[in-house]
């Protein structure tokens, strides 16, 4: 039997891979910049270092686009298992329940097959046109680690030219800038934001886990013809979600004639959307429910409550993202043998754990997730497990 959890799991080390693709590029890009001593650039010659540099843009980026390639195929692979593999399952799972709930089978229809490859497709779609595309052209303007790239060495140049910084200074903050920004996909949202590589493949594979876990149940309830299923409920919820979990509603809009008029609908809290109900990030269930038949087993939330303490567990994700910030900037000072930096992420990592702690302490409704205060490290990280993983099986 998948669970959504399982589904998380798996889209979890997705995700890591591509966290661990931007490591490497980091990596890639400091052992590029230390090829030259930093002590030995001036004012007086910054800008032959700086010509120096822009013509190794040609092996960096023959480096990064091998990078990509060594685990296009895996992760293509690791998202169908995801969508297809799983989506088999969770179709002879909610089947059974289907079929004990109504004592009758129904053919699985077309729409199930249509709503897996669509989500196939376009996850294919996203990452491949926002990550995959942007990392793989030889055209340095389009190409986003390029750009990262001339931006270090150029503004590294100015900042050494006026002698605002030394050179190594201005080489080591400019990294770091790039580590707290991250490689930028092609995505930017309606508000204007450029979403960072990490972000938005996680953003893109956890909302596929949980369409492919949710839409294909949705589908076949509607093949049966139930319509109203049970919401799961949490301690802490979105403004969408908060006023119907723990409770009966409709999967149908109320204009759907076989929507129950008792019940509230989904369509009524913003499903569809992003910031709606099974949204970007949410995580309730919907089971099928047979009013007057099944039983209501949730436990019930204050709705105002339940939204105050979501606002609290984004403070706690809002820390754990700190927190890999600065282990990531903690693996680009070392690379740089930056001690006073190394020393400086240390105190703030311990800062924002002993943080989360006292949060948790003060609101047992949340729970501590190690894994997403982990970032990989491009010695041992999941990017070269999976590199030996392609070249042994």
């Amino acid at each position: 039997m998948v669970t959504l959890n399982q589904m998380e799991n798996q889209a979890d080390d997705i995700v890591n891979i591509y966290s661990a693709l931007e490591d490497k590029i980091f990596n890639r890009i400091i052992k590029t910049l230390r090829d030259t001593d930093f002590s030995e650039v001036s004012q007086e010659n910054v800008l032959l270092w700086q010509m120096e540099q822009l013509n190794k843009m040609g092996v960096l980026n023959e480096n990064i686009i091998d990078y990509l390639s060594s685990i296009s195929d895996y992760t293509s692979e690791q998202l169908k298992t995801l969508i297809r593999s799983n989506g088999n399952e969770i179709v002879n799972d909610i089947d059974s329940e289907l079929k004990r709930m109504s004592k009758r089978s129904v053919p699985v229809s077309d729409e199930v097959d249509a709503i897996t490859s669509s989500l196939v497709n376009q996850t294919f779609e996203d990452l491949n046109n926002n990550i995959n595309q942007t990392m793989m052209t030889t055209n340095y303007d389009n190409n986003q680690a390029m750009r990262a790239y001339q931006a270090i060495v150029k503004q590294s140049t100015l900042e050494t030219m006026t002698g605002l910084k030394t050179h190594e200074k201005a080489i080591r903050d400019n990294v770091y800038k790039l580590v707290d920004e991250g490689i930028k996909s092609d995505f930017v949202d309606k508000a204007g934001r450029e979403w960072s590589m990490e972000a938005y493949s996680r953003m893109v594979v956890e909302t596929t886990a949980h369409r492919t876990y949710n839409d294909l149940r949705l589908q076949r309830m509607d093949d049966f013809d139930v319509v109203t299923a049970l919401m799961s409920s949490h301690a802490a919820a979105r403004e969408a979600c908060a006023g119907i979990q723990g409770q009966v509603v409709n999967v149908v809009p109320m204009s759907d004639l076989r929507a129950d008029s008792r019940y509230d609908s989904i369509y009524n809290h913003g499903y569809g959307e992003p910031s709606g109900t099974q949204g970007v990030n949410c995580r309730h269930n919907l089971w099928p429910f047979i009013p007057d038949v099944n039983t209501n087993n949730q436990p019930q939330y204050d709705s105002e409550e339940a939204q105050e303490n979501g606002k609290i567990q984004q403070t706690q994700r809002r820390l754990e993202r700190d927190i890999r910030r600065q282990k990531k900037r903690l693996l680009a000072a070392e690379e740089l043998e930056d001690k006073d930096m190394q020393n400086k992420c240390k105190d703030v990592i311990r800062a924002k754990q002993k943080q989360i702690r006292e949060l948790l302490k003060e609101n047992d409704f949340l729970v501590r997730d190690y894994s997403r205060e982990q970032v990989q490290s491009p010695q041992s990280s999941i990017f070269n497990e999976v590199q030996q993983t392609i070249e042994f099986s």
